[in-house]
Order: structure tokens, then C-alpha cells, then sequence
């Protein structure tokens, strides 16, 4: 017996599983070098002035993805079988539930929408 019951079902049994977590960044940088010199050739000795202006742009490009695996059931498996992770809140509460498949939900606004088409539709010659 668990120690703990689902809160939803109030189901008892669970298998463990963990986030896999992949996050890639990528970083691409350009420097800009501005370089000027100014000389005075009219006098002794030659005076040169250089003066170097560096400028570094860069550019940031970042991907992220979750994952819930599965520990297997057979102990002589190595093999972890991943699963999409759909996260549903709810507008209530705000309770976040995580599931390994796909609900149907409808929000608040959904329902209140598919009422209003339900309610323009003409029944009065209905089963006549």
C-alpha cells in the first residue's frame, strides 16, 4: 500500500518517474574593430595617434525540452520509454496537474462559447 492516495482517483499505486530536462543555448558573436590613425609627417619626430574602437554584438538562441521518464518495470530493462508531459491548470484554483496524456479540457470561455452556438440553432420544428 502507498503512503500516499492520488488526489483526483484516489488511486493507490504509482510508478516512479523523473524529468529529463535538455536545454540548449547558443551564442553568436561579432566584434566590429573601428581603427583610426592620424600622423603629422610636418614636424620632427613623426607623431602617429591610433586610436581602435571595439564593438561586440552577440545573438542568443535557446531551445528547452521536458520530458517525464519512466523507470521500467522489468528490472533487467535499461531502456527509459519517454513520455510528453500536458500540464493542465485549473481556472478555479490553480491547481497545475500533470498527465502522460492528452486531456480534454474546455476553459471557461470555451464552454460559454459552444453554449451560445448550441443556443442559436433553431429547435422549434424539431421532430416534426
Amino acid at each position: 500500500m502507498s503512503e500516499i492516495k492520488c488526489l483526483v482517483c484516489g488511486g493507490e499505486h504509482f510508478r516512479k518517474g523523473y524529468y529529463d530536462i535538455d536545454v540548449n543555448v547558443d551564442i553568436y558573436s561579432t566584434a566590429y574593430n573601428n581603427v583610426r590613425t592620424m600622423t603629422n609627417s610636418f614636424e620632427y619626430p613623426v607623431d602617429i595617434d591610433v586610436d581602435v574602437d571595439t564593438d561586440i554584438d552577440y545573438q542568443t538562441d535557446t531551445r528547452a525540452e521536458i520530458n517525464l521518464m519512466l523507470v521500467p518495470e522489468e528490472k533487467k530493462s535499461f531502456i527509459d520509454r519517454h513520455s510528453d508531459v500536458y500540464k493542465y491548470a485549473c481556472e478555479d484554483c490553480g491547481y497545475i496537474m500533470t498527465f502522460t496524456k492528452v486531456k480534454n479540457v474546455k476553459s471557461k470561455k470555451e464552454e460559454h462559447e459552444q453554449k451560445q452556438r448550441e443556443n442559436n440553432y433553431d429547435w422549434t420544428d424539431f421532430g416534426n
